[in-house]
């Protein structure tokens, strides 16, 4: 017979023990248990010892029995309306890597702004028993959504959006961009100025309708309720709503939209042949690959999606080790103003 034969394959070993990566390290049980855990009251040496021997025995936790013992699966539940959109991949990337370096793993989900996916997923949330919940919703005003998240029993935390929930939340200052935003444009002589947004339900409409109204109000200016839009989010509705503002009778003389909006709104000034910025000046809410590589640039609002992940992902975490304050914590990023080349004086 031949001494392959007798060779035992790796995953025939028997499995390496607690008690025997203690008795390596030199350490009791619980240290060991403390560094799987992730603890914080370990010593750096002594959690270096630890791990090597680990690694040398090739010791795996097993993550069933350690769920049992401390009731928790080390998961967060994270639900966004569409991860492909740039701003939400960035700051949802942001957010697994906070969670990852304290050893949770994420389970992403897009709800597509669908009511009937976001019960789905918060009831998938529930039953997998996770730690923790990241979300955006649709409508933060909707009972049966309102009623899920506050029959969790789990820490959450707002992405985007706020809640009367007494849960936390980590958005961006919309406002403040969208008032930046329509004062450059109306001080460039524009009157007839287009928004195309997200729907009012979500704090981002909302609050973007009340910053392009307070520009239009400190100037005297009136807003034309016509073209303002709240639809939907889509390069499809973008694209239908900038060319229905285009092809009116009195068109306006810049647009401003959201991010995924835009990508349908250029296609619409395409299709109309239109020069930016001599026929319309556009702004962008998010600065995207698109506002970057269009010809010419576009000025955009811009904010840091990837702090705002981070942020919702380190607040949950101090909820989970119990380190944050008492009450729900409300946390609004700044939003600035990035001048391009896509505005000019309003023509005529």
């Amino acid at each position: 017979m031949s001494k392959d034969r007798n060779r035992v394959p790796p995953d025939a070993r028997p499995r390496a023990t607690m008690r025997e990566v203690a008795r390596s390290a030199a350490v009791s049980l619980g240290t060991v248990s403390r560094v799987i855990n992730n603890k914080q009251s370990v010593r750096a040496e002594v959690r270096a010892r630890v791990q090597a021997a680990m690694a040398n025995l090739g010791y795996v936790p097993d993550a069933v029995a350690q769920s049992m013992r401390t009731q928790a699966t080390r998961s967060v539940g994270c639900m966004v309306s569409d991860v492909s959109n740039q701003l939400f991949s960035r700051a949802v990337s942001a957010a697994e890597g906070v969670l990852h370096r304290s050893a949770y793993t994420m389970i992403l989900t897009n709800s597509q702004d669908s009511k009937e996916r976001e019960i789905e997923i918060l009831s998938l949330f529930r039953r997998r028993r996770v730690d923790g919940v990241i979300c955006s919703v649709s409508r933060e005003d909707d009972p049966e959504i309102v009623g899920l998240l506050g029959g969790l029993g789990l820490p959450v935390v707002l992405l985007e959006r706020t809640m009367d929930l007494g849960v936390d939340a980590v958005a961006t200052d919309h406002r403040s961009g969208a008032y930046q935003a329509a004062s450059y444009l109306l001080t460039l002589g524009h009157r007839r100025i287009g928004l195309i947004t997200v729907s009012q339900d979500a704090l981002p409409g909302r609050e973007r309708a009340r910053g392009f109204e307070k520009a239009h109000g400190e100037r005297k200016v009136p807003v034309d309720p016509a073209l303002m839009a709240f639809h939907g989010f889509s390069a499809d509705y973008g694209y239908r709503t900038a060319y229905e503002f285009l092809t009116s009778r009195h068109p306006p003389t810049a647009l401003i939209a959201g991010a995924n909006q835009m990508v349908g709104a250029l296609k619409a000034v395409r299709a109309l042949k239109l020069s930016i910025p001599r026929d319309l000046s556009l702004i962008s809410f998010g600065d995207t690959d698109v506002t970057e590589l269009f010809s010419p640039p576009l000025t955009c609002v811009r904010w840091d999606p990837a702090a705002t992940g981070q942020m919702a992902a380190e607040v949950l975490l101090s909820r989970l080790d119990g380190t944050a304050r008492k009450g729900p914590l409300r946390m609004a990023l700044p939003a600035e103003l990035v001048l391009r080349q896509s505005c000019a004086p309003s023509p005529g």
